[in-house]
């Protein structure tokens, strides 16, 4: 027991098979002697709730998903939740306008809630954001953790100066030594001295890291390279927006051109005016998307809860099934 009575115990609900389940929760959680429960199946807001407060749970680490369910869950206020202390996630970045939503719905763990960023290739987790500094620089993937090295590369492998977006390198002990008989992966990933190169875009500003896409996800808009994150965001804080994602699309004169897929809160109605000009109130203006696809059904997302952009350029249908 610790001091107050109170006793440890973290509640897991990503999939066993993503690293922050099977190494930040399992192993890690075994080998402090941390009491878990553990939710099977789709998540459900209702379930996680009903087991905070059944187990009294005092933690609960999260992906932006599951997040955004239970803190937006039309009965959130018929549970009591006031045994969480310490709650935190990753797996990309969290709207600030959700951050403080998790924070009204976890009051006594709004001063230590935290956010990560890393990967399985880096032992799940590089740097940290939590606290008052998470309130200070909500955007801020935060600073890199004790033994890890980070630096922003540019294609060549030469570091970047402050502020200049380049791919996320890291090199430490927790880097894995290479893929499992995939010589060449390896070989493509681990980058000369070490270095990890995750395949992230993002820079460096005040010793923290910000990111601003996959590599994969970049949009060439005209010369000029857009990064997703930044107006997905941007558009998320919208009040009356659910969730968004940022795409290029072929264009004839610029190459691609930006499209925003957003989804409405249920019982909301939004219109493209009034999304082109909140986000034209805050983004430069090659950022602002020239095309807008307001849907009503939920954006394809994978197991781990990633929106899967593939599906959402290409048109098809989302190979997971939910049951």
């Amino acid at each position: 027991p610790e001091p107050g009575g109170f006793k440890t115990c973290q509640l897991v609900t990503n999939p066993l098979f993503h690293v922050s389940a099977l190494h930040a929760g399992a192993v890690m959680l075994l080998a402090s002697g941390v009491k878990s429960v553990w939710l099977t199946g789709r998540f459900d807001g209702a379930t996680a709730m009903r087991t905070i407060e059944r187990h009294q749970c005092t933690g609960w680490s999260f992906t932006e998903a599951v997040l955004h369910r239970l803190v937006n869950h039309p009965d959130v206020g018929k549970y009591d939740l006031s045994s969480i202390r310490t709650v935190g996630g990753g797996g990309s970045p969290i709207a600030p306008s959700l951050q403080a939503r998790t924070r009204e719905v976890f009051p006594n763990a709004a001063a230590s809630m935290g956010l990560g960023y890393g990967q399985t290739e880096c032992a799940a987790l590089a740097t940290m954001n939590f606290g008052q500094e998470l309130r200070d620089f909500p955007m801020a993937a935060g600073r890199p953790l004790p033994t890890v090295e980070l630096e922003i590369h540019d294609p060549l492998g030469e570091r970047l100066p402050d502020g200049e977006d380049g791919e996320v390198c890291l090199r430490g002990p927790m880097v894995m030594p290479g893929y499992w008989r995939r010589a060449e992966e390896t070989a493509a990933t681990i980058a000369p001295g070490g270095w990890l190169r995750t395949g992230d875009i993002g820079h460096m500003d005040g010793g923290r890291l910000y990111l601003s896409s996959r590599k994969r996800d970049m949009i060439l808009r005209g010369g000029e390279n857009v990064y997703p994150v930044e107006i997905e965001k941007r558009i998320e804080d919208h009040p009356d927006v659910d969730e968004c994602a940022v795409i290029g699309v072929d264009h004839p004169e610029l190459g691609q051109a930006v499209k925003a897929i957003v989804v409405p809160h249920a019982g909301h109605d939004v219109t493209v005016d009034a999304l082109h000009e909140w986000a034209a109130a805050a983004l430069a203006y090659y950022k602002v998307p020239e095309q807008w696809d307001v849907r009503t059904e939920p954006l394809p997302r994978n197991a781990s809860g990633k929106i899967m952009k593939d599906v959402l350029i290409a048109g098809g249908e989302s190979r997971f099934v939910e049951e």
